[in-house]
C-alpha cells in the first residue's frame, strides 16, 4: 500500500478509534472481510447522532441503525462517504432504502465485494 493510500484511509477515518483505523489498513492489504465490522463499528460510533452510553460494544445485527444505535440521516451520509473512500466502493443513493439494521449494512457492505452472508 502506498503512503498517500494509507493517509487517505488515515484522513477518512480521522476520529476514529485506533482499532478501527489499523482494521482498515489491514483490510486493504488483505481484502479479508473479517475486518469490515470492526471497521463498521467504528465509523457508527464516531457518527452517530445520539451515542449509546456503551458505545457500539454491545450492538447486534438486528439493531436499527436509527432507532437503536443512535444515527441519524447526516451521520448515515458519512458512514456512506466513509466507505467509499476507506473501501473503495462506489454507493449509489437509492442502493440504500433498504438497510434499516447494522446487519443490512453488513449485509449490504459484503455484497460489494462479491460475498454472501452464510
Amino acid at each position: 500500500m502506498s503512503e498517500d493510500r494509507k493517509q487517505e484511509i488515515t484522513k477518512s477515518l480521522k476520529r476514529c478509534s485506533e482499532a478501527t483505523v489499523a482494521a482498515a489498513l489491514r483490510f486493504e492489504e488483505t481484502k479479508n472481510l473479517e475486518e469490515l465490522d470492526a471497521i463498521i463499528l467504528g465509523v457508527l460510533e464516531r457518527d452517530a447522532a445520539t451515542p449509546r452510553p456503551d458505545g457500539v460494544a454491545s450492538v447486534t445485527d438486528d439493531m436499527k441503525l436509527i432507532d437503536d444505535i443512535g444515527m441519524d440521516s447526516f451521520g448515515m451520509i458519512e458512514v456512506v462517504m466513509t466507505a467509499e473512500e476507506v473501501l473503495g466502493l462506489t454507493i449509489a443513493t437509492e442502493e440504500l432504502s433498504g438497510i434499516i439494521t447494522l446487519g443490512d449494512l453488513k449485509k449490504f457492505l459484503r455484497s460489494k465485494f462479491g460475498a454472501s452472508e452464510a
